[in-house]
């Protein structure tokens, strides 16, 4: 390696072990901060300019210098070199073989250590806030197909065991206000990350009267870190990032389990398109749901991106250590839960209901049982735990004969309990519509709780709106 072209070379020679550049080149994953980077030494040359380190020719040299390598970048002419390890080292070395020495005048007042912390606090913003459009767009949709199948009765359920009957829509509402969370904990990540930590320099700041505040303004954050220390040292802002991923990519697993499950033959209550599913290389009748068995095997993966920074940072003192470079590889993967969030919006968006299916689980798992009880207890004045009993042994004897509690005859219902011999009582209240119906209380699934709790949602969506984080603005102007 041309150790001339080593921004490190000081008190070192510059000459190190091969081993050393292959560990500690970044430059395959920061590649994709180019745009950060760029913008950073964009503004920070107008701010060295502002201070009097760059005259009005050098600024101008500086900054086509930097929009040219954009677009070298851009379409794919951009030498990379992993002698240069990371990706300031190459814009940098690119912009001197541009415009001669005077580009060493940009690293004037910061070091690499603030420059990386800028990068990926500007991509945590950014992220953040692509992941927020995304999961907007979801909850659209899912308001709207809860609008159109509220009508659907669907067996919910616990321990995976058919429980009581209730709306479709409702079910799907669940995830709408997961997402909503998801949400709200993405614009604490961009909050979180909209403090400059540039201006730094590599730990206790720089020998320069720098504006900090024209940074900020320029580069469109909220604060300042107002310590240099705490600014190349902290990843929380990454930390925050993958947790709220994490969660996202939790509550996507489990629905992609139930699209999974629920489209499955023993269950058979929804079906995919066949372009998000595919078939068998052996067996000519499978129709897998792919998709969603793809999303809910990355969650692993962001689990453990979280975990394993956690780890790297938990011994680490202050301030900057080579340790923190691996905060790449999980931020830069971070940004697959945008494919993701497309593969969810499909197919929440393309599924069928198969409602035989629904009502014939329904009666099968004996979903209205609950209602049986409450309705011994209300009506016949009979104990709880006697009346539970007495359902109890409802069912097994349906159970045990082959009957669910639609078709078991009067006769052996008579034998069990005479209070259940009474035929308008008995139907009326193992009635699968009506089961739904009686849920009244708010957040429950009688269909003008639901009709009120789509109201309220869609009223959440148009506040998150109007107070959407702004977009972050990479382009170099």
């Amino acid at each position: 390696m041309d150790t001339k072209e080593t921004l490190w070379k000081g008190r070192s020679e510059g000459n190190v072990h091969p081993i050393l550049i292959e560990l500690g080149e970044s430059i395959l994953l920061d590649i994709k901060l180019y745009k950060e980077d760029l913008k950073g030494s964009y503004i920070h040359a107008k701010m060295l300019y502002k201070i009097g380190i760059l005259n009005e020719e050098e600024l101008s040299l500086i900054l086509n210098g930097l929009k040219q390598i954009q677009r070298e970048i851009e379409e794919h002419k951009f030498p990379i070199n992993i002698e240069l390890e990371d990706i300031h080292t190459h814009i940098e070395q690119r912009l001197k073989e541009m415009i001669g020495p005077i580009a060493g005048k940009l690293h004037t007042g910061r070091s690499r250590n603030d420059q990386i912390a800028l990068d990926t606090h500007l991509y945590v913003k950014k992220l953040s806030r692509q992941i927020i459009l995304k999961l907007l767009e979801i909850c659209k949709i899912i308001i709207n197909r809860s609008e159109e199948l509220i009508d659907f009765i669907f067996p919910s359920y616990t321990h995976l065991q058919v429980a009581q009957p209730v709306r479709f829509s409702h079910h799907l509402m669940a995830y709408f206000w997961m997402f909503i969370r998801d949400i709200e904990r993405m614009i604490f990540v961009f909050e979180q990350a909209n403090r400059l930590p540039l201006g730094c320099g590599a730990a206790t700041g720089v020998n320069y009267e720098n504006d900090r505040l024209f940074l900020k303004k320029e580069l469109n954050f909220k604060e300042l870190y107002e310590n240099s220390m705490d600014a190349v040292s902290s990843r929380d802002h990454i930390f925050n990032l993958l947790y709220g991923i994490s969660v996202i990519a939790v509550h996507l697993s489990r629905l992609c389990e139930e699209i999974i499950l629920f489209s499955s033959v023993e269950f058979s209550f929804i079906e995919l398109p066949d372009s998000l599913t595919t078939g068998s290389s052996i067996m000519p009748q499978k129709k897998n749901p792919d998709l969603a068995e793809l999303i809910r095997g990355k969650t692993g993966k962001f689990i453990s991106n979280l975990n394993s920074l956690l780890i790297t940072v938990k011994g680490l003192p202050l301030t900057y250590n080579r340790d923190l470079q691996e905060d790449r590889k999980p931020l830069i993967e971070s940004e697959e839960i945008l494919k993701i969030l497309e593969g969810i919006h499909l197919m929440i968006l393309s599924f069928k209901i198969k409602e035989k299916k629904l009502e014939k689980s329904l009666q099968k798992g004996f979903s209205t049982a609950t209602d049986l009880a409450d309705a011994l207890v209300q009506k016949k004045q009979i104990p709880f735990r006697e009346a539970h009993h007495i359902i109890g042994k409802l069912v097994k004897t349906c159970v045990d004969n082959g009957y669910t509690l639609f078709d078991i005859p009067q006769e052996l219902r008579k034998s069990i309990h005479p209070d259940l011999s009474d035929d308008n009582f008995y139907y009326e209240n193992i009635d699968i519509q009506k089961s739904v119906e009686k849920k009244v209380s708010r957040g429950g699934t009688a269909k003008k709780r639901i009709l009120e709790q789509i109201q309220y949602a869609k009223s959440t969506l148009e506040n998150i709106k109007k107070s959407l984080p702004e977009e972050i603005d990479l382009d170099l102007n």
